[in-house]
């Protein structure tokens, strides 16, 4: 006998298993640390790609707003959801006024989230700016089927007054309070994370900065007190600015290990994208089994940069460019060869906050070219005019060697 596929329950026996499974505190039991997010531009598109993120991670959401005919995918979603139990999922249909791709009007957005509840959806996000449109109870109806709620709150220019706009969310005594701002500098993820902190007790918070000064965010945010935070399927799949791929996440930055406890390091400058130093870093740390994180920190100004080592506090630094002259004078103490080149590219905060510097950028020019040649009497050109070229003119000339820059 041909075995046949399985079908989802009906629509009766689909809504008893959600009221029954659905509830609050069920859904905060089966949450994990990190929710990927999950785009796709045909139904079936989006249910491969929710097939493959849940071989390593079973909380997942639905970007419905990614596709042009949301409805048309929820049948073959209700059959994933149904087919992997296990997967708790978050519907989303963000319209493009809030910052997403949904090109429909308020009451075609909630009919797509009100058929996600019914189609096996835990939870589904609504976004404040349409919560505070509907009539009173629309919002009821989602919940009486079952699906715990969202309200969520994007600022894609700033970060300011999440206060106010956590008040403003209360009132819809959501399931889950979820703001996210922009970063334009690194102190905006302070102002994030502080929040987070008096927030924690209060409401289950999703608090983070976008953009790419607000990775801080995305990787603290939880040890601030963020429920969760939203991660990308892959790389170029993201679905706000800055988002980090799950995988990234888990594994470089080993977010589910993150505590109180984890000293944070990081390499500063402007830019710093380009940087390795975060892989290599966390790589080392991770085979190591050492409690710390190390982060990108772009910013263009040095007080930014400080405000962030007091109130994290950051336990060290890479500096490069362009701070590495700017920041001697705000070092308790260098070393002799900082103070003799004039930059100082690596940092050390000691317990009582006091900041030391070093220079590391001499060994790093000289002895490789010690090994292949004789630097006595040597004509050597230096292009460049930043800390690192300082400490290679420095060194170059301290061995002897004739230096054209």
């Amino acid at each position: 006998m041909k075995a046949t596929k399985q079908e989802a329950p009906s629509a009766p026996a689909q809504l008893d298993r959600a009221v029954t499974t659905h509830a609050p505190q069920f859904i905060r039991s089966r949450i994990g640390k990190v929710c990927v997010a999950i785009v796709g531009s045909t139904p079936a598109e989006i249910v491969e790609k929710a097939e493959e993120a849940a071989r390593e991670n079973t909380f997942l959401e639905f970007r419905l707003d990614y596709l042009p005919k949301p409805l048309l995918a929820l049948p073959r979603i209700k059959q994933f959801l149904y087919e992997r139990s296990e997967v708790t999922a978050i519907a989303t249909c963000r319209r493009a006024a809030a910052g997403g791709k949904f090109k429909g009007a308020i009451a075609a957005e909630m009919e797509v989230l009100e058929k996600a509840a019914t189609s096996g959806f835990h939870i589904v996000d609504v976004e404040l700016q349409t919560a505070e449109i509907l009539k009173k109870g629309q919002l009821d109806k989602l919940r009486s089927h079952g699906a715990a709620l969202i309200i969520s709150y994007h600022d894609f220019t700033t970060t300011r007054d999440l206060d106010g706009i956590f008040e403003r969310i209360r009132p819809y005594e959501p399931e889950f309070i979820k703001i996210v701002s922009t970063a334009r500098n690194l102190a905006d993820n302070v102002t994030m994370m502080r929040f987070l902190e008096r927030t924690r007790d209060m409401a289950s918070v999703i608090g983070i900065c976008m953009g790419d000064q607000g990775i801080i965010s995305r990787v603290l945010g939880l040890r601030a007190g963020s429920a969760f935070t939203f991660a990308s399927a892959n790389g170029g799949e993201e679905t706000g600015p800055g988002q980090i791929a799950a995988r990234t996440l888990e594994e470089t930055y080993r977010i589910d290990q993150l505590d109180a406890a984890t000293k944070v390091y990081g390499v500063v400058g402007n830019p710093i994208k380009h940087s390795l130093s975060p892989i290599m870093l966390n790589t080392a740390f991770r085979r190591e089994t050492v409690n710390a994180v190390f982060l990108a920190l772009q910013t263009g100004k040095l007080s930014d940069l400080l405000t962030l080592v007091r109130e994290v506090p950051i336990s060290g630094m890479a500096v490069t460019m362009p701070f590495k002259e700017e920041i001697l004078e705000h070092l308790e103490k260098t070393d002799p060869l900082s103070a003799k080149v004039g930059a100082c590219n690596t940092i050390v905060r000691s317990q009582d906050g006091k900041l030391y510097g070093f220079n590391t950028d001499v060994a790093a020019v000289v002895r490789p070219l010690e090994r292949r040649l004789q630097l006595k009497g040597a004509k050597v050109l230096v292009m460049g005019a930043g800390g690192a070229a300082r400490a290679a003119v420095f060194g170059l000339k301290d061995k002897g060697a004739e230096v054209l820059s």
